[in-house]
């Protein structure tokens, strides 16, 4: 049995609106070259960035986990605390280095924005655990916040900002 002519062309309708809007959707994920590192083992974590042509990333890495380098321009990254911020302009991947503590498990979190395309979302979580063994998650007293830490959309905003700007200067 065949549709009618109008309802073929809502289906025919409906469907040229949803493809593009998930084809163009931008798209992060998360590779880990180990989720079992030794303790004190440096070990490479890269974004593939799809669909994103001015934006940002921001990830969180687990309590003792610290960021240990990048290739990713000095002036488009920001790493204060456990947060890594890394500026998109055309990038499609980004690599950076991690060095696990000499114990301790937790998830590598992350979250992403593209400016142009006025859309956010979430990194899915990597988990890592030293040497296989996995830990409870302990607050010491100075891994607690003592006071209310900035959005991390607020500080890709910034980052994004202030590119934007020296570029801007740098062509008078």
């Amino acid at each position: 049995m065949r549709g009618s002519p109008p309802d073929r062309l809502i289906c025919l309708i409906l469907l040229l609106m949803l493809v593009p809007a998930a084809a163009w959707g931008a798209t992060v994920t998360r590779t880990l070259s180990t989720a079992e590192p030794g303790a004190g083992e440096v070990f490479e974590v890269s974004l593939s960035i799809e669909g994103i042509t001015l934006g940002g990333v921001v990830e969180t890495l687990p309590p003792g986990y610290t960021f240990a380098g990048t290739d990713h321009p000095a002036d488009r990254i920001l790493a204060r605390d456990r947060q890594v911020a890394f500026a998109l302009i055309n990038e499609t991947l980004i690599t950076y280095k991690v060095r696990a503590p000499s114990s301790g498990s937790g998830d590598i979190t992350g979250i992403w924005e593209d400016f142009l395309g006025e859309s956010n979302g979430t990194i899915p979580a990597s988990h890592l655990a030293v040497d296989g063994i996995e830990t409870e998650e302990e607050n010491t007293p100075q891994e607690r916040p003592t006071q209310e830490a900035a959005p991390p959309f607020a500080l890709l905003t910034a980052i994004v900002a202030l590119i934007i700007a020296r570029r801007w200067g740098g062509q008078r």
